[in-house]
């Protein structure tokens, strides 16, 4: 698992991995790519169950 930074612009999700990779994914989509990549969301503002 590794942790990262999410900001949500509007309809889309902004991704920051500790180590460094960035990713830009439509925020409808955002908890499943947070599942299969086994992130760690940092800050609070993401609400997946």
């Amino acid at each position: 698992m590794e942790k990262a930074k999410v900001t949500i612009k509007g309809r889309l999700a902004f991704i920051e991995t500790e180590s460094g990779a960035k990713a830009v994914i439509p925020s409808t989509t955002l908890c499943e790519f947070i599942k299969r990549f086994n992130l760690i969301v940092e800050n609070g503002n993401v609400n997946c169950k």
